[in-house]
């Protein structure tokens, strides 16, 4: 199924207007692992805009995704979300990205 909004993939907001320092440290603290996300990478059909690469996070036993995107809109920012991983978003990110050791 190609999401056309990052807000279609539902979850619930971590942070709003983070800077990359910030999304970076919290994905790193709080998942089990961590893969470096680049510019426009393509989620689910969703291209995921970004200003610079950041981490995004998986939560293995929880099935859950920490995933960053910078809406165009100013008044936003970069948006930190927790999403719920369905079947192939795990393998996706592990085969698409490189994995932050």
């Amino acid at each position: 199924m190609k999401e056309r909004c990052v807000n279609n993939l539902g979850g619930k907001v971590i942070m709003m207007d983070a800077k990359p320092d910030e999304v970076n440290d919290y994905v790193r603290k709080n998942t089990a692992e961590q893969y470096e996300m680049v510019p426009d990478f393509e989620f689910r059909g969703l291209h995921i805009l970004l200003p610079k690469p950041m981490l995004v996070g998986l939560k293995i036993k929880k099935k859950k995704i920490i995933l960053p995107f910078t809406k165009l809109c100013p008044k936003y920012g970069t948006v930190l979300y927790e999403i719920d991983a369905e079947d192939g978003d795990f393998e996706a990110i592990r085969s698409g990205l490189k994995k932050v050791e």
